[in-house]
């Protein structure tokens, strides 16, 4: 059984970030980028329609046999074309496994296929990571920063520990007995959740209603 006085100390995680977009009551549809197998926003059903995008046709057939989504969609984002948009748009370790410029242009694309809101979830910085399972599309190959999101007009959150004591897939950085108990203490002392320069794994949300302006001016005739 969890400890309760544990629970309440934690930290948010960024299903608890998607919880409080959805606690709103502003949104009553979502799309999950390169959805996988499982998905975070599985638990707001049928509350929320769920839509699972991913471009691997067996995590999508694994994710239907699962009845992880209420609709699924094949589809690589970068290329193919949606005419569809969503109340949320969430990508959960996701940006971090594309090239840099690959993921600006998916930035870019998913302010289109948002309504409301977005939130994504990945590592503080560059974090390396192989083909884990086998599976090369597991590859770190970008590493994001939190000037990066703000200056696109999110909010950053920090999550997942510290980046002191949190290493190769967000496991214990040292060997050493208790370390991630120690690092459940210091998350709570360097709040993480609204210092992420401390944190492992950063939550960056954006209302892509509040967009400012980019051009201040007309052009003179």
């Amino acid at each position: 059984m969890p400890n309760p006085l544990r629970q309440l100390l934690r930290p948010y995680s960024a299903a608890d970030f998607t919880a409080q977009l959805v606690a709103t009551g502003e949104v009553k549809t979502a799309l999950d980028i390169g959805c996988g197998t499982l998905s975070h926003l599985s638990s707001f059903r049928p509350g929320v329609q769920t839509t699972g995008l991913d471009a691997h046709a067996e995590a999508i057939d694994l994710a239907r046999q699962r009845n992880v989504h209420d609709h699924y969609i094949q589809a690589d984002i970068l290329s193919d074309d949606l005419d569809a948009t969503f109340d949320l748009v969430t990508l959960y370790g996701l940006i971090e496994h594309l090239p840099k410029a690959e993921g600006l242009e998916l930035l870019d694309r998913i302010e289109t296929l948002s309504a409301k809101y977005i939130l994504l979830e990945t590592p503080n910085g560059f974090v390396p990571q192989g083909p884990e399972f086998g599976n090369t599309f597991q590859r770190h190959r970008s590493g994001w920063f939190i000037h990066e999101f703000e200056g696109r007009g999110y909010t950053v959150y920090g999550t997942t520990g510290t980046r002191y004591l949190r290493g190769y897939m967000a496991g214990p950085k040292c060997n050493l007995p208790g370390c991630l108990l120690l690092d459940e203490a210091l998350t709570l002392l360097l709040r993480i959740n609204r210092k992420p320069k401390h944190a492992f794994n950063l939550v960056a949300v954006k209302d892509v209603r509040g967009v400012p302006a980019r051009h201040k001016k007309e052009a003179q005739p």
